[in-house]
């Protein structure tokens, strides 16, 4: 598992100060401009003053207003005057309202203005109760450009991973791996990166991977009714009162969904289906098998290198031995939001149908 913020503390902290900084605004295209200061592209709202736009959000003005990424991030680097022609050419072209999200100095998002925002704020105070109930550990936390993420596990429910025809010699006494426990991955885009998600996995206590899982999720998405502009050319979005008491009962059902991730027999029911990857065994090339499984789960050259390093080192070639190699990859990437996809990934592996993997592996 990827370490982040030094404490929970640290994570709370860094919360209420960016929940002080946000800025929400409805506005009309035409009231938009990019504008060339120094050597940044920023976006004026009108009324407002100019804000630097981060990648974020001109990854989202970009496909909003289809110019190819390449081209953009070409005249980004290159022509950045030339760049905000193109983009003032298309938003004033094609007027509409847009929710642009601003943070401290920055444009942050550029967004339909159907979404629906979920504060980080909001939703670090519907988990936490809840992870004090059942006594979990938050063993990493961060917030990065696109999402929050809290990581916790139940370090008082263990069970034992059994190595799958593996005897001592008495052939009555299995060998272990070591101990799992259930774990829990939160997270949540304010930018429109996904949708909110709760995903149970397993942390493993002899190597410090952690995997989560799609099967113990739930997810919801930012989706809401059309902010309308009426008589004034930009509105500041919802007031604090009314979020709140818009999404009070989805907050509750956050809480609950994450009491019920550390349920004793969802956990043990991922424990067998990661117990059962053992018995899957890579038949072909490994070199090739790895290399398949690049493409299938898009990890780049930097990526797949690591990953056939640790699966071969590690002896263990089968599904499990990929599982592993994967989890364990995720904590030596340098990128927050790419190592926690690799715990997701590490799941994906595990939960692969049976005609998927031997795809893999032949």
């Amino acid at each position: 598992m990827k370490s982040g913020l030094n404490s929970l503390g640290d994570l709370v902290e860094e919360i209420k100060r960016r929940a002080q900084a946000k800025e929400d605004l409805v506005v009309s295209t035409n009231n938009l401009q990019a504008i060339v200061e120094g050597d940044e592209v920023r976006l004026l709202v009108k009324g407002r003053d100019a804000k630097p736009i981060n990648g974020v959000a001109h990854r989202q003005i970009q496909g909003h207003l289809k110019i190819p990424a390449d081209y953009y991030d070409r005249m980004l680097a290159e022509q950045p005057e030339l760049l905000c022609s193109n983009i003032n050419a298309w938003l004033w072209a094609n007027r509409e309202n847009r929710l642009v999200r601003r943070l401290f100095d920055t444009t942050r998002a550029f967004l339909s203005d159907a979404f629906r925002p979920l504060e980080n704020e909001d939703l670090a105070a519907a988990v936490a109760k809840p992870l004090i109930d059942v006594d979990a550990d938050v063993m990493s936390a961060q917030i990065t450009d696109t999402k929050l993420y809290i990581k916790a596990v139940d370090k008082k429910v263990t069970r034992e991973l059994a190595k799958i025809g593996a005897k001592f010699g008495d052939g009555k006494h299995k060998i272990v791996r070591g101990l799992c426990c259930p774990a829990i991955t939160i997270s949540n885009s304010e930018v429109g990166h996904g949708a909110l998600s709760v995903l149970g996995g397993v942390y493993q206590d002899w190597c410090s991977n952690l995997s989560s899982f799609k099967e113990r999720s739930t997810r919801k998405y930012h989706a809401g009714a059309r902010h309308q502009l009426m008589e004034e050319e930009t509105y500041a979005l919802l007031s604090d009162r009314t979020r709140a008491v818009t999404d009070q009962a989805l907050w509750m059902q956050v809480g609950d969904i994450v009491r019920a991730a550390f349920d004793r027999a969802r956990f043990d029911s991922l424990c067998e289906k990661i117990e059962a990857t053992q018995n899957d065994t890579i038949e072909g090339d490994v070199v090739k098998a790895v290399t398949f499984a690049a493409k299938r789960f898009t990890w780049n050259e930097e990526e797949t290198q690591a990953i056939q390093s640790e699966l071969i080192q590690s002896g263990e070639l089968t599904r499990f031995g990929l599982y592993n190699a994967v989890t364990r990859v995720s904590a030596d990437l340098s990128d927050y939001d790419r190592a926690t996809e690799f715990e997701r990934i590490g799941g994906q592996i595990v939960e692969l149908p049976q005609d998927e993997w031997r795809q893999i592996a032949a």
